[in-house]
């Protein structure tokens, strides 16, 4: 029982880890899409798109590191 406690340890701080770093990432997609600005030309226009669809990946993948987390520490406190 205390290795799975401990695994379960190792999973949020892991999780919370890899939320942060997306975190980063999607920061830093926003400050590149604010310097871009309003796109003028097609390649300029592909190259936002592909910036916010990475952002909106990014996003996606944050709201289930988070939905993990809260799920894993739920479990641990009804469990230990």
């Amino acid at each position: 029982m205390e290795v799975l406690h401990q695994q379960l340890l190792e999973s949020v701080v892991v999780q919370e880890s890899k939320l942060k770093s997306l975190q980063e990432q999607s920061e830093q997609i926003g400050k590149n899409l604010l310097l871009i600005g309003e796109p003028d030309t097609s390649a300029a226009f592909d190259f936002h798109n592909q910036l916010a669809a990475a952002q909106l990946l990014l996003q996606i993948e944050s709201g289930d590191a988070s939905f993990r987390i809260g799920w894993l520490r739920e479990y641990m406190a009804k469990n230990y």
